[in-house]
């Protein structure tokens, strides 16, 4: 994985973090998340008409891309937010993490990846890493206590979730391999903001959006800022890197999340979510030498 891949995609997981920990602070998650998006898409309104003088339309397979990518991951915050309603976040969470696990596969049948074994032995430990972040205790009830009853539907949502996230990660891939990343991220942005959109304003809670509109826009513009910076930089790395790698490098995004909830939320920190966070740092390495 190139230096120069891997930077790009470890300021975007502290961007990630960071945009995450504003939403933390509203009342109404799903409303705020979508004001944020719309921010965002302002941003790059802005940019590509100072850029480009122009907004490009997007033609071909970069169109079915956006629209893929964007049904995809839209698809995974309806279901995270669901499993979310169900369960608990520390049951919902891991599982909701388990997207790099399925990514090698797609990419080897849609894009032919191939991935070294050490490569693969780093996707491998930060996947635990991310997965044990959030575990109640270290032991084996607290590593299985997501996985013992597949027939709630609060499981079945957050597993479903990193299956949808897994799907718009190999569109991710391919969207920014074939147009302007910044063409391809706006539009992408779009369509996410769009599904999320109709989500809250064809319920009861577009009620909620109007709240958070009025109670906190200010903050919302400033997530949407983060977010733009955050998706960029990302993209940005994704061109440079197999797709199994530079998603399973976004996961320190969880890390710098615990951190920022330690600092900001007052969260506590505990030997669960340090063995976690060595995991993930030891994966990443792992990943720069595959």
């Amino acid at each position: 994985m190139p230096d120069k891949a891997l930077l790009l995609i470890l300021l975007s997981a502290v961007m990630h973090a960071s945009w995450n920990l504003i939403l933390k602070t509203a009342r109404h998650k799903l409303a705020f998340n979508v004001f944020m998006h719309g921010s965002a898409i302002a941003l790059f309104t802005v940019f590509l008409l100072m850029r480009n003088g122009r907004i490009p339309l997007p033609t071909g397979p970069v169109l079915m891309l956006t629209l893929a990518g964007g049904f995809f991951f839209s698809a995974y915050h309806m279901c995270l937010t669901a499993s979310y309603d169900r369960i608990d976040v520390s049951v919902a969470y891991p599982l909701t993490t388990t997207g790099p696990l399925y990514i090698p596969v797609w990419a080897y049948i849609v894009l032919g990846e191939r991935l070294t074994a050490i490569g693969m032995t780093g996707i491998a430990i930060t996947f635990l890493g991310a997965y044990i972040l959030q575990m109640r205790e270290m032991s084996w009830i607290g590593l299985s206590l997501p996985l013992r009853n597949l027939r709630n539907p609060g499981v079945l949502l957050a597993l479903s979730a990193g299956v949808f996230y897994s799907i718009g990660a190999i569109a991710d891939k391919r969207g920014v391999t074939v147009s302007d990343v910044f063409v391809y991220t706006y539009f992408l942005d779009i369509v996410l903001f769009l599904f999320l959109l109709a989500n809250v304003m064809l319920t009861p809670k577009r009620l909620n959006f109007v709240e958070e509109i009025r109670a906190r826009w200010p903050r919302a513009m400033a997530g949407g800022i983060i977010l733009f910076a955050s998706f960029i930089t990302y993209r940005m790395g994704l061109r440079m890197a197999p797709v199994s790698y530079a998603v399973s490098v976004r996961q320190v995004s969880a890390v710098f999340g615990v951190l920022g909830g330690i600092l900001f939320f007052r969260e506590p920190f505990g030997k669960i979510r340090l063995i976690g966070a060595a995991l993930i740092g030891a994966g990443i390495v792992f990943i720069r030498l595959g």
